[in-house]
């Protein structure tokens, strides 16, 4: 009950903050809504947050969080400047390339965060993965040599190990 309790009152403080406006309107929906997602959410929630490890194990996740979404911010950063470049240059010079990427990754939910952390900067979209090979497919516009495309992949396996990180309950 304490779980389903709290799941609701987060839920619904996040739906304040995200509705832009109050009315009893708003307010009955995001109720509804809320405890049908504290009903149904509640026990897995709370299976996802369980640390073995305690206080120091939080604080570690907390700066693995702020290490990928550090890493991301300037990723995006870069990559945006980059195909601004592109895209005003005179004569641009594209050259797209497909790469796979091998991942020794198990679990799904860093699969599918590092696909979408992959796909949100500019300039790389991972296409597919597959669980057979697992393997990324990835395709970047501007990789000129097969030195910078491993130098790319040095950097990608970097941030897919913080992100595996943050999801394992060993520190």
């Amino acid at each position: 009950m304490k779980k389903k309790l709290l799941t609701f009152m987060l839920t619904l403080g996040l739906w304040v903050v995200f509705a832009g406006r109050m009315n009893i309107q708003v307010m009955m929906f995001g109720t509804i809504i809320c405890s049908i997602l504290s009903h149904l959410l509640a026990n897995s929630v709370f299976r996802f947050v369980h640390l073995n490890g305690g206080p120091k194990q939080i604080v570690i996740k907390i700066t693995y969080m702020f290490f990928v979404f550090s890493a991301f911010l300037y990723d995006v950063f870069l990559s945006a400047v980059k195909v601004s470049r592109q895209a005003f240059a005179w004569n641009p010079s594209f050259s797209p390339r497909i790469v796979k990427l091998k991942t020794s990754d198990e679990n799904s939910s860093d699969i599918g965060i590092f696909a979408h952390f992959l796909t949100c900067t500019q300039g790389a979209l991972a296409l597919d993965f597959d669980p057979l090979h697992k393997n990324y497919v990835i395709h970047w516009i501007d990789v000129d040599s097969d030195a910078e495309a491993e130098t790319r992949k040095a950097l990608i396996r970097k941030q897919e190990h913080l992100v595996a990180k943050i999801f394992h309950s060993e520190g």
